[in-house]
């Protein structure tokens, strides 16, 4: 990439090698997500920085993640999973490693409601403390009811919440109710939304009419691109193009403070993950 490259940051893309998965694992590739690929593809793309988010189907060994922050200190941050009983100074070694978050992955859980019980509302007050967010994956049309669970969990800890695809409403679309239990969230947290993995849509081709709805409800600086690089259970190659097309979107109507762009590129990702990035 030229000197001259624009800087991108993807907020969401996985790595891990071709090993076994965890025992729960619903679902494993059959081949290895290598960080170099992930840097080629964004390569083409702009200036490659990422956040690495832990895959499911690894649970909570991080072991993969964490190697990969280390491969490239700086230019990547993580989102890990752990236990609520996980001990302090492994918590620290994410910390270290470049982890900003936990993610709840509670797509197809029927035990979601775990999360308002004592253990987790624990976890979450030590997360709290280190400055961490929470990032949420829940099925299509299951945002609502979640997160205004995990809003009552975190309580008065002002833990950011990141919805991870769009966040994944339901066959209504943009009259789904998780944008109005967003709207009342806001009111004691920032809620962060990805733009990103369309393919995990009810309507993959209504992204656009989603990702301007989300940016009408928390604003285009609470907007975060991410590739979802491999695209585990959606691998194409037409999935380098959406890629493209979703990190270029520029919204209708105007920009407020700036350009929509750079904040979807890299501007917002600095503020939420702590970037040391100055184009």
């Amino acid at each position: 990439m030229s000197k001259g490259a624009l800087p991108l940051v993807d907020c969401h893309f996985h790595v891990f090698d071709a090993g076994p998965a965890s025992p729960s694992a619903r679902y494993r590739p059959p081949y290895a997500a290598e960080l170099q690929e992930w840097h080629k593809l964004l390569a083409r793309l702009g200036d490659p920085y990422g956040v690495v988010v832990q895959t499911s189907f690894l649970g909570t060994d991080n072991a993969a993640l964490v190697a990969a922050l280390r491969a490239m200190p700086g230019r990547l941050k993580g989102v890990a999973v752990v236990d609520p009983d996980v001990p302090d100074h492994e918590l620290a070694l994410l910390q270290a490693a470049g982890v900003r978050g936990i993610r709840l992955n509670l797509y197809g859980d029927p035990h979601w409601q775990r999360i308002a019980t004592v253990p987790w509302r624990r976890l979450f007050s030590r997360i709290a403390a280190l400055g961490w967010h929470v990032e949420l994956h829940t099925s299509n049309g299951d945002g609502s009811a979640v997160l205004s669970q995990l809003d009552a969990a975190l309580g008065d800890h002002e833990v950011p919440v990141v919805l991870d695809h769009f966040g994944r409403p339901g066959a209504a679309g943009v009259a789904d109710p998780v944008f109005d239990v967003v709207r009342a969230t806001r009111e004691r947290r920032l809620v962060w939304v990805k733009i990103s993995a369309p393919y995990r849509l009810v309507d993959p081709q209504s992204w656009p009419i989603l990702a301007q709805r989300w940016r009408d409800v928390v604003g285009e600086d609470k907007l975060l691109w991410g590739s979802d690089w491999p695209w585990t259970n959606h691998e194409s190659p037409v999935r380098a193009d959406e890629c493209r097309a979703l990190c270029s979107w520029a919204g209708a109507g105007p920009a407020q403070g700036g350009t929509l762009g750079d904040a979807l590129r890299w501007a917002n990702a600095v503020a939420l993950y702590g970037f040391a990035l100055r184009p």
